[in-house]
């Protein structure tokens, strides 16, 4: 299967607004600027009460609930050598959303880098074809992801 750009995107925004209302309630949602998202933050949340401000990346995973496996991408771009959001992304947070099962887990980033090199070694990688490069990254269970993430909400 090849994906299309505009298809995934359209479905990644899909997400975006999903999680931009649902986080709404206890932040404010700012969106990142362009120099932003070149570094892997698409939004900037504030908590309404305590001003706590933190920067998000969204993925939004339509297979995760068929296969049992986050996509944890590892490079974006193969033809241009360009590394993917696990490794590029200069959140605090990812927020990864699962439609499929209703969930969205949060992990810090940090918490990401640190299990990434263990990931590599027990997690099989896999190739999403697009037109024109391939995109890499692990396969990721969800159960483990489950074990990395700092909250897991239900919607």
């Amino acid at each position: 299967m090849t994906y299309t750009f505009d298809t995934q995107k359209a479905r990644g925004d899909s997400g975006e607004l999903f999680l931009d209302h649902w986080f709404a309630t206890d932040y404010e949602v700012k969106p990142a600027t362009r120099h932003e998202q070149r570094r892997g933050v698409d939004r900037t949340f504030i908590h309404r009460r305590t001003g706590q401000r933190f920067r998000v990346e969204y993925k939004t995973d339509y297979k995760a609930a068929e296969t049992g496996n986050a996509f944890v991408e590892t490079v974006s771009v193969d033809t241009a050598g360009k590394a993917g959001w696990a490794y590029s992304s200069e959140a605090d947070y990812l927020i990864y959303f699962i439609p499929g099962d209703g969930l969205i887990y949060i992990i810090a980033l940090e918490v990401l880098l640190r299990e990434l090199p263990r990931w590599v070694r027990e997690y099989p990688l896999r190739t999403a074809q697009n037109e024109g490069y391939a995109t890499h990254g692990l396969l990721v269970p969800l159960d483990e992801f489950e074990r990395s993430a700092e909250v897991v909400i239900s919607v």
